[in-house]
């Protein structure tokens, strides 16, 4: 483990907060569709209007965080995350999106500003060690959300919404962080100039646009269609949450073991075998019987396991200190948009095609980017950005 443990550990906690506002609600999808008589395209509006102010939002938040600090930006989305979260439960369908959006500008930043944090903390070795760590916690907590959302929408749907006030405590841990304290303290003018150069950067670009192909494929089918795939069998919300939260428990142990990946085959190997994995889980759910489906999350959260940890690391450590913020921030939009587009393009193949159509579409997304990287292989400058992934 690396060292600054209580520092990491509530950077753990902010990243389990940035993950917590859909994977909660997931099993709890198919009872609030009956319970407010609304269509699959209308529920996948609580995914979409939870994740579209990050597209705007999380960029600035990451300008803000490089100009005021990390924590004078954590801190009040925490909270404005606990409190319109835990608001949806005393109000009708229409509201509950108009409070979602604004507890979408709360969580906007979280996961990326975890991941700076870390960037700004530890180098070398320890790094990698810190993001494979924190991308075990958080598949982690995504399996105990499913879980607890799974057993708590199995009483109610009203309950996993309660759970959003566990922000408050990590809000409260932030304000006692142990950070450098890294704030950028040139010319707004010149900062801006600097930061939309770096942002071109081609090596930038391409885990950008990766990751965003990620989580098209993660929130549009697996978040999505894959729980009311499993509502059309009448699974209880219970056994949803358990298969769900299934793959997330592969996925945090293949995340711990990233530098393994690494090592043995080189940092494209390891992203493309995890884009073959996405595509594999992906084909595998519209074709298998329903005492199956446990082998097409396992194949799913081996992808994510090695996938997400890798891109994220490359965005890191190519990030100078001083704009660290602003690139994980718009790091953090491009998930948002994949977020925003996956559901809402999964419902419309749904409703032109099929619910199974998703799956293999989906699937094709994977395939593409496992070729991608079969050709692909990023640059490393070991002496100045301190990468430690060795040449395969």
């Amino acid at each position: 483990m690396p060292s600054n443990g209580r520092t990491l550990y509530t950077i753990f906690g902010v990243t389990l907060m940035g993950v917590i506002g859909v994977s909660i609600l997931s099993p709890a999808f198919p009872e609030i569709r009956t319970v407010f008589n609304i269509s699959d395209s209308e529920v996948a509006l609580l995914i979409s209007v939870f994740t579209f102010p990050g597209i705007f939002f999380a960029p600035a938040m990451g300008i803000l965080a490089d100009r005021f600090g990390r924590r004078n930006v954590l801190v009040p989305s925490l909270i404005l995350f606990a409190v319109t979260g835990v608001s949806c439960v005393f109000v009708d369908f229409q509201t509950m999106l108009i409070l979602r959006f604004f507890q979408g500008i709360g969580g906007s930043a979280l996961v990326a500003l975890s991941a700076a944090l870390i960037g700004d903390i530890y180098e070398g070795i320890e790094r990698t060690e810190a993001i494979g760590y924190n991308a075990s916690v958080l598949s982690i907590g995504i399996v105990s959300y499913l879980v607890l959302g799974g057993i708590l929408a199995h009483y109610s749907w009203k309950l996993p919404f309660f759970t959003f006030s566990l922000a408050i405590p990590v809000a409260l841990a932030v304000l006692f962080i142990e950070s450098p304290g890294i704030k950028s303290r040139e010319p707004i003018g010149k900062y801006f100039i600097n930061s939309a150069k770096l942002l071109k950067n081609r090596e930038i670009l391409v885990q950008f646009i990766s990751s965003m192909a990620v989580f098209i494929m993660l929130y549009g089918a697996f978040l999505l269609y894959f729980p009311l795939l499993l509502g059309r069998y009448d699974v209880d919300p219970i056994i949803t949450g358990i298969l769900l939260s299934s793959m997330n428990a592969f996925t945090a142990i293949f995340s711990s073991r990233l530098k393994f990946f690494v090592r043995k085959v080189g940092i494209s190997r390891t992203i493309q075998l995890g884009f073959g994995c996405y595509s594999i889980g992906l084909l595998t759910i519209p074709v298998f019987p329903l005492e199956l489906f446990i082998i097409s999350t396992l194949i799913f959260g081996i992808g994510h396991g090695i996938v997400i940890p890798s891109l994220q690391n490359l965005v890191v450590s190519t990030a100078p200190d001083e704009y660290r913020a602003v690139v994980m921030g718009t790091y953090g939009s491009i998930l948002r948009t994949g977020q925003t587009i996956g559901p809402v393009m999964a419902a419309g193949i749904a409703t032109f095609s099929s619910p199974n159509m998703v799956f293999f579409m989906y699937a094709g997304i994977g395939a593409f980017f496992s070729i991608f990287y079969m050709f692909y292989k990023p640059k490393f400058d070991n002496d100045a950005k301190k990468q430690d992934y060795p040449a395969k």
